[in-house]
């Protein structure tokens, strides 16, 4: 007996995405619509590749709502691999717990949902029992460990849990919190995975795809879903690029370059190097860093500089959009010296280190400025930003600063 499948999870449907704001109509559209055609391309594969049936692992939506926009849009989907007999089991996540309030919108006889409690379900092929399938939605926006409640039953040669949740760690949230060892013990013959963004595998048999579709910085590199193959000896999982666009970063040294001329050509190879299967495009984020004679120019010619890139990038195909430019580079000058100093500039950047070195206590001390009057007026932080990135933010600034009144002496 053989088993072919799909493994995706945190789809996010209706997630908005912010980065398109300043693009230009077209690119702006495809990025807002890129989540439901990355789920148009793993349904086309799906059906090219003939598989036993797709599980979702949790987060079909994005919001708690569940967008009949978006649930219409899904069930047509589902739609196409019924006619293909091709069936769906899901599970709800915390992002789309089914105690909430939505316009319901029924799913094709196809599709089967797992109840709030564990639950087992049986896929046949051939006539027989092939599969046990087991799983569990969320009722809220928490859930608790109920792995330990998925209890194997005899009757079918595979067995596949299906969970959103997290490994148990000591700063875990309430999103099922488990332990590897505790799935492992269940012998199941795959565990399908949701709820992380970052693909990855904690064994051979338990693994994350990751969402399918990047929203933002924080989420680059290829998106997509598993495919799965089982037989009663092992199991092979191939990852399989389904994203429509690509969020990436480049971290570009401005050390080797004169002028402008030479850094766009720096940037235009270097992403000519870049290979994303598939996308249409890259929604890139650009570092520039390193020390050079452009640093004293790099704010004040953003604005003019990211127009000639974006008008290349919008007719290369794929095509590239820059979203986002960090300006880390240092004028040409050589402050570590100064680091060692007795000094303002030394005491801050001594400082600064030891807390890069005490993650929790950083958090700690950035916690407390930003719940005081004084300071936690002016302290704002992107829900995706980390408090590392930014104290480093805050470093780089002080060091321009006191490159530019350095330079304006001389």
């Amino acid at each position: 007996m053989k088993l072919r499948f799909i493994h995706t999870a945190d789809l996010h449907l209706g997630s908005t995405v912010p980065a398109g704001a300043g693009a230009e109509p077209r690119l702006k559209e495809q990025l807002e619509n890129s989540i439901d055609r990355a789920v148009e391309h793993m349904v086309q594969d799906a059906v090219e590749l003939q598989v036993d049936f797709l599980i979702i692992a949790g987060d079909l939506f994005d919001q708690e709502n569940r967008s009949l926009r978006h649930q219409i849009f899904l069930k047509q989907q589902f739609e196409t691999l019924n006619q293909n007999g091709i069936f769906v089991y899901l599970i709800y996540g915390n992002h789309d717990p089914v105690d909430r309030r939505y316009a319901p919108s029924g799913w094709p006889e196809n599709v089967h949902v797992f109840d709030t409690e564990p639950d087992m379900k049986i896929f046949h092929k051939h006539n027989a029992p092939a599969a046990h399938l087991y799983g569990c939605s969320y009722k809220g926006k928490t859930q608790q460990n109920v792995a330990a409640e998925f209890i194997k039953q005899p009757g079918a040669p595979f067995h596949i849990g299906l969970l959103h949740g997290e490994e148990k760690k000591k700063d875990s949230h309430s999103y099922a919190p488990f332990y590897k060892e505790e799935l492992e013990e269940k012998r199941f013959d795959y565990w399908a995975l949701g709820h992380i963004h970052t693909r990855q595998f904690l064994s051979e048999r338990i693994g994350y795809p990751g969402n399918i579709q990047g929203r933002h910085r924080k989420e680059t590199g290829e998106k997509g879903y598993f495919l799965v193959e089982l037989n009663e000896e092992a199991v092979e999982v191939t990852f399989r690029p389904a994203a429509e666009v690509v969020f990436a970063a480049l971290d570009i040294s401005i050390e080797d370059c004169s002028g402008f001329d030479e850094l766009t050509d720096k940037v235009l190879r270097r992403v000519s190097e870049m290979e994303y299967a598939g996308a249409a495009g890259l929604w890139l984020e650009i570092i520039l860093s390193g020390r050079g004679i452009l640093s004293d120019y790099v704010e004040e010619e953003k604005e003019g500089w990211l127009d000639i890139l974006n008008r290349i990038g919008g007719a290369e195909r794929p095509f590239f959009y820059v979203y986002r430019l960090e300006d880390a580079t240092i004028a040409d000058l050589q402050p570590e010296s100064l680091v060692k100093e007795n000094h303002f500039l030394g005491d801050v950047a001594r400082a600064a280190e030891k807390l890069k070195q005490e993650p929790k206590r950083l958090e700690e001390t950035w916690n407390t400025l930003h719940q005081s009057k004084g300071p936690g007026m002016y302290l704002s932080r992107d829900h995706e930003e980390e408090t590392q990135d930014v104290l480093d933010d805050a470093e780089r600034l002080l060091w321009q600063l006191w490159g530019k009144e350095t330079a304006d002496e001389d």
